[in-house]
């Protein structure tokens, strides 16, 4: 990995954890004890480890991604007033994104996958892919009928779908490696950059925010990471042209909190699913305005460092 990621990643909201919270998992003692030997033993896993969070957002994937194919529905017992509330803290129009301007946010309290970000030798090592689910519930003492394989076979399912259209890469990562390398090759370059927002772990309940500064980031091609269900850390990640990012420094109208968010802005739209909640909750369609969202935390923005805008 380039030198200039380790100072990078001090920046990231990933990290790891020891132990569970709210998740019960059954793992045998041997592939258990492999992961925590391979954490620690791992040179730059040790590098990172300290300043590294991950979190992953059912929910918030579900509001940044395309609707389910009509092969294939939603998971049964999805809370959808969760998502439409979730949704209207998330999604904003880019003529928001102007120095005294309000957005309405809100930011929900982080979740870690319990196992945490894995080494790659130790990622690999475990079979990824529908096909070798059942396996692999087995050998994490998952219960196949429980609520934690459901969402493993609904991850397995999204990594599994080819690119849509507008999307020049998708792929995901079981690794840090496997994250950077990727984007690395989305990109078309060594020369990367992690960016991501600086949210507080504990979440902020939504309230109005004021910009106080935009920061545009440089690059016509960004590769915007998302991490989904999973007994330990994966990413979703994808390259899509025509967007813009910004780093936006916020603060709240009524708590006073400040954050900065990266905010990501899809100039075209035109190959979405008119039915995105998106465009209900910005009164838009495809091909209408751009539409904005901010970077939950834990996921991760991924710029090239020789891009240089042309035009905003």
């Amino acid at each position: 990995m380039p030198q200039e990621l380790y100072q990078e990643f001090e920046k990231l909201n990933l990290g790891f954890v020891s132990h569970t919270e709210g998740i019960i998992i059954e793992v045998e003692p041997t592939l258990e004890q492999e992961i925590r030997k391979g954490q620690l033993e791992d040179v730059k896993i040790k590098e990172i480890k300290e300043s590294i969070e991950a979190g992953y957002w059912g929910i918030y994937l579900s509001c940044l991604r395309q609707p389910s194919s009509p092969s294939r529905p939603s998971r049964a017992g999805r809370d959808h007033s969760a998502d439409e509330y979730l949704a209207k803290g998330l999604f904003f129009h880019e003529d928001l994104v102007q120095v005294g301007k309000t957005l309405t946010l809100y930011f929900p309290v982080a979740a870690s996958a319990p196992l945490g970000l894995l080494p790659r030798r130790v990622a690999d090592a475990i079979p990824f892919s529908a096909s070798s689910l059942p396996a692999t519930l087995a050998r994490l003492g998952i219960a196949s009928d429980s609520a934690q394989a459901a969402a493993m076979e609904e991850t397995l399912y999204m990594c599994e779908l080819p690119q849509k259209a507008g999307e020049a890469a998708k792929f995901c990562a079981t690794s840090l490696e496997a994250l950077v390398e990727g984007s690395m090759a989305a990109l078309g370059t060594r020369r990367i950059r992690p960016v991501t927002s600086g949210l507080p772990r504990s979440g902020a309940p939504k309230q109005p925010y004021t910009v106080r500064a935009v920061h545009p980031v440089d690059g016509a091609s960004f590769v915007s990471c998302h991490d989904h269900d999973y007994p330990y850390t994966v990413y979703m990640c994808h390259n899509t042209p025509s967007t813009r990012a910004y780093m936006v420094e916020l603060e709240g109208a009524r708590s006073g909190l400040a954050v900065t968010v990266a905010a990501i802005c899809h100039a075209d739209t035109s190959s979405w699913n008119a039915e995105h909640v998106s465009f209900r909750i910005l009164g838009t369609k495809p091909g209408g305005a751009p539409v904005c969202h901010y970077l939950p935390y834990g996921h991760n923005l991924w710029v090239n460092m020789e891009a240089n805008r042309s035009s905003s």
